[in-house]
């Protein structure tokens, strides 16, 4: 039974180790920048991942009389439990999992009407902080 136990707390801290390989590693309660696409490392046992944005702003080059609002897709592993959530950048904004609060800052560049902002080149200012 020992024996059994041990095999499955390495298997585990194996599969950790794996999902944690290619992350870039972030501090709790230190404003963070991150991107889409990229996997972040938080905690031993928290791991996040921004997998697309819906950027519904008002271009900086147009006059608005609604500002929009920018829908950020996670996928957060926590105690290898997956949640798939949306975070808003103007509401919504913070939501709490498990027992961490997640804010997001700021979103850029801001849209333009000129151009088209790839996923890749969003720049997501983040906090992450513990309950």
């Amino acid at each position: 039974m020992i024996r059994h136990s041990i095999i499955l707390t390495a298997s585990v801290a194996a599969l950790i180790l794996l999902l944690a390989a290619g992350c870039e590693k972030v501090q709790v309660g230190e404003p963070f920048t991150c991107r889409v696409g990229q996997k972040y490392f938080v905690e031993s046992n928290l791991m996040f991942s921004i997998d697309s944005i819906s950027d519904y702003r008002c271009p900086e080059d147009v006059i608005c009389i609604w500002s929009g609002d920018v829908d950020l897709f996670f996928t957060i592993n926590e105690n290898l439990i997956r949640t798939d959530t949306m975070i808003r950048l103007y509401r919504n904004n913070p939501i709490e999992i498990g027992d961490y609060s997640w804010k997001v800052l700021d979103v850029s560049p801001l849209p333009r009407t000129d151009r088209e902002t790839r996923q890749r080149d969003y720049q997501i200012d983040m906090l992450i902080k513990e309950k």
